[in-house]
């Protein structure tokens, strides 16, 4: 075995766990000398660097970082005590929390999360950077922290369940439940947390409402009712359809932007229910120490539906930076139905999965602005419609790309003009015109064989995690070395379940934060930067792209 291959072995066992532990209790802002905003924003707590608190609707939150971190108000993270801003600040050491007495998280064994076992002897070599600065964590047995558990080791590398994209269908069964109550995600005991409350709460109640829920807003962006709009006759005109709010389909780059001066982005995306087996997984990608050329940590996005997703998982992901959005409340199969579905319909499933996300996880409202179809099956004006109707900023469902390798790829548009057939090839597709609703389309990917795919995790089932690596920069430099359109890695967490493509996508993360010009950014952050492009050289003070864009204002 190689040294780097040796390396990212041994990196692979020995990760961070970085599980934000969320209390459910608000207390008293007083109590810890804040004074309450509603910012959105989080700080750190008064007396230990390792917790950090929020206020929501002048109530005080508290929330707590993995052992060994401190919370970064740069950042909006948690992050390694050198770097983290709270831990200078004179605060007393983990242990001692100044006038809150804070209970510890238990585990179902009843042991303190600080009870720790001794780590079992690590063999070989492993890297410079994370020997120095990683608190190294693993789980009874040496198994990582990050391996989901209830399942079968011996399924890990077999590639016989993994199936052509749309590749949803193994996820739920067709009479999964839609209810939207918590679903305990996974079956391992480690996981099925307990959390106590701070000093003054009692413990949560009920699935109907959360700790961190928010009041349903009316500060979503306005839009003129469909019957009022002015309807384009013939095909998109770029001297017409300009930004902030308009973008015709294709391949130039907005703004006459030469390749070199535009930044490449890139958009890593998770569809399905959030549930205990893939946390790990998210926690082990956007592990504190990854950032992008501007200092700030790279950021992923959560398509959520509602069926097996367990909420209180969801929060401590947005905390952490990561969008959320809808992706459906049912799921529903099969992939048909999405076709033919009614407005009402849609209303139900897309708005439907953005309250629940409010009541549920405690997710702002108006931070929820996306959404995907499942199975990529759009639902022609109704869908839209839905969307339209309940200001939705962005779509990403539509299908384009060409069936063989060699064309450039396309840039998010508007719907303000009828979308041509190229762009929409997956049929019902829209004929109305929804103006500033934008669409991040998904653009095929090529495999090893060279055979087109909808999502990586379509494409056919590559033998180890080095010709994953290969795949991977192969469709990276489709994009990097042309007009640099948005790249979207757009997966399924289940993808992971054999382990060299996790270890294939850790790895092509290294070598992207490798890169100057590169960004690991949301889909919304990348509809930000549409409205006002903006040069590489000027970017790193783009300020939705700064450490606070990943924060709600409310």
């Amino acid at each position: 075995m190689s040294t780097r291959q040796n390396q990212s072995h041994h990196l692979s066992n020995f990760s961070i766990a970085v599980l934000l532990a969320v209390f459910a209790a608000s207390v008293s802002a007083n109590r810890l000398g804040t004074e309450c905003g509603d910012n959105g924003a989080f700080y750190c707590h008064d007396s230990d660097p390792g917790f950090f608190t929020r206020c929501i609707e002048h109530e005080l939150f508290l929330f707590e970082c993995p052992e060994g971190l401190h919370f970064n108000t740069k950042s909006q993270t948690c992050d390694w005590p050198k770097n983290a801003d709270c831990g200078r600040r004179g605060g007393k050491r983990r242990g001692s929390t100044g006038h809150l007495k804070v209970n510890h998280v238990m585990h179902d064994d009843g042991k303190k999360k600080s009870d720790k076992k001794p780590l079992p002897k690590k063999e070989g070599p492993i890297s410079a950077s994370a020997a120095s600065s990683s608190p190294i964590s693993m789980s009874a047995g040496g198994k990582p922290w990050w391996r989901p558990e209830g399942v079968d080791s011996s399924a890990w590398e077999d590639l016989n369940g993994l199936v052509e994209v749309p590749f949803d269908g193994s996820s739920v069964s067709e009479s999964a439940s839609v209810s939207g109550k918590k679903k305990a995600g996974g079956s391992g005991k480690s996981w099925k947390k307990k959390i106590s409350s701070a000093a003054e709460g009692g413990k949560r109640k009920g699935t109907k409402s959360h700790g961190h829920s928010h009041a349903i807003s009316d500060t979503a962006e306005k839009r003129p009712d469909l019957e009022n709009v002015q309807w384009h006759e013939g095909p998109c005109s770029p001297s017409e359809c300009k930004p902030p709010n308009c973008r015709c389909p294709g391949t130039d780059i907005p703004s006459g932007l030469s390749p070199k001066s535009t930044p490449q982005m890139v958009m890593l995306t998770f569809d399905d229910e959030v549930s205990a087996e893939y946390y790990g997984y998210f926690q082990r990608l956007f592990r504190p120490g990854r950032y992008n050329p501007n200092g700030c940590p790279v950021r992923g996005c959560l398509f959520v539906s509602g069926s097996g997703t367990d909420y209180d998982l969801v929060y401590p992901m947005y905390a952490m930076g990561m969008e959320i959005a809808s992706h459906t409340l049912s799921h529903k199969f099969p992939h048909t139905w999405w076709a033919t579905a009614s407005y009402q319909e849609y209303i139900d499933e897309v708005e439907g999965m953005r309250k629940e996300l409010v009541s549920q996880a405690g997710i702002p409202y108006e931070a929820i602005k996306g959404f995907r179809v499942p199975f990529l099956q759009v639902g022609g004006d109704n869908m839209y419609k839905a969307l339209y109707d309940n200001k939705f900023t962005y779509d990403t469902s539509m299908f384009t790309g060409s069936v063989w390798e060699g064309s450039d790829p396309i840039w998010p548009f508007t719907l303000d003009y009828t979308v041509p057939e190229q762009f929409c090839q997956h049929k019902p597709c829209p004929v109305k015109q929804y103006p500033g609703l934008w669409e991040i389309p998904v653009q095929r990917w090529y495999g090893v064989d060279g055979i087109s795919c909808a999502m990586p995790d379509g494409c056919t089932a590559s033998g180890d995690a080095e010709e994953d690596l290969e795949f991977l920069r192969s469709n990276f430099k489709r994009y990097y070395e042309s007009n640099r359109a948005p790249l979207g890695i757009f997966v399924h967490a289940r993808w992971f379940h054999s382990e060299h493509h996790l270890d294939a996508l850790d790895r092509f993360i290294d070598e992207l934060m490798s890169l100057e010009d590169v960004y690991i950014v949301t889909p919304i952050q990348v509809i930000e930067w549409m409205k006002n492009p903006t040069p590489v050289e000027e970017v790193k003070s783009f300020k939705p792209w700064s450490c606070e864009g990943s924060v709600s204002r409310r």
